[in-house]
């Protein structure tokens, strides 16, 4: 079982539903026997997660995940508050928080229970709150872990049968070296862009090094590198780029690519072909997407288990 990652006291207390409850009488959104979630801890979660996905997508994708959000939200605490009611029956969820307290404590360098208690209160909460916090964050995947993850085995016909149905999938994807020359907008018009590269591309035909144009023309921080950018896959690059460097050989230089921040030229330095690994070698990638595989089928087995055993009320008017 894998520790819980302890942050600072105000991180924490900036996750996902970790706010300070609402001290007033308020709508019961979840209810599974005598534990809820309020209204106020549902929207703080619904606002958090929100916010996560604006990071990490946009546009049509952004769209597409928002539209899931409520959905999904519910049934994740819902599965929080089942795992931790049949915590509550196996094992002492007292000790597992005090550990985590603990935990936490040392972490933060912070000495006793009673400078906890000053810290917390500084944010809003009080050590009861601060507990229950700590509760749904840890004892679901505490849960997750003794209960589900810990009983799953894996046996070599598996690993065998899934290397042969997946060879493709297992493929590493084709990659690119490439040598990068930046020529930003702020600095130049589109007609002197295409008359630098110009000029670059004449010198690089009569034989001075393309490593060599970077340094002395590239805008991009490679350039102290002679404008050496790294391997990338196709998925690394924006579509433009990777359309136009995949089509090249080893050695060849792209066309002037427009971008957002200017205009690139690329040499492509090598080239690496997709390549099917051996059994071996993707041996402990199988046994990872079997786990994964075999515990969602196990967890969602668990919960509905968990459901029948319970009960459990959603308010119609968020479903």
């Amino acid at each position: 079982m894998k520790r819980l990652v302890l942050v600072s006291l105000a991180l924490f207390l900036l996750l996902p539903g970790v706010a300070p409850r609402a001290k007033v009488v308020e709508e019961i959104v979840i209810k599974v026997n005598d534990a809820i979630v309020t209204r106020s801890e549902y929207e703080q979660r619904l606002k958090s997660t929100i916010e996560g996905l604006k990071r990490e997508y946009k546009g049509p994708d952004l769209k597409e995940q928002l539209k899931e959000v409520p959905q999904k939200l519910l049934e994740q605490m819902e599965d929080e508050l089942l795992l931790v009611e049949k915590a509550k029956q196996l094992y002492n969820v007292d000790a597992i928080v005090d550990n985590q307290i603990d935990e936490f404590m040392k972490e933060n360098h912070i000495a006793t229970k009673a400078d906890l208690a000053k810290a917390l209160q500084a944010e809003g909460l009080t050590m009861e709150e601060f507990r229950h916090q700590l509760t749904l964050i840890y004892v679901p995947e505490f849960m997750k872990s003794r209960e589900i993850r810990s009983k799953i085995s894996i046996n070599t016909d598996e690993i065998k049968d899934y290397y042969e149905a997946h060879k493709s999938q297992l493929a590493s994807k084709p990659q690119v070296q490439l040598e990068e020359i930046l020529i930003l907008r702020q600095d130049h018009t589109k007609e002197q862009a295409e008359a630098l590269a110009a000029q670059i591309r004449k010198e690089f035909m009569a034989g001075k090094s393309f490593g060599d144009l970077a340094e002395e023309y590239s805008q991009a921080f490679s350039r102290t590198r002679k404008g050496e950018a790294g391997w990338f896959t196709a998925d690394d690059l924006a579509s433009p780029i990777a359309k136009a460097v995949f089509a090249l050989k080893v050695g060849e230089v792209t066309d002037l690519i427009s971008t957002d921040a200017g205009w690139y030229l690329f040499r492509i330095e090598n080239r690496k072909d997709a390549t099917v690994p051996t059994l071996d070698q993707a041996r402990d990638q199988i046994i990872e997407a079997l786990k994964e595989e075999k515990f969602q089928k196990e967890y969602k087995k668990y919960i509905e288990k968990l459901k029948a055993e319970n009960y459990v009320r959603i308010n119609p008017k968020y479903v």
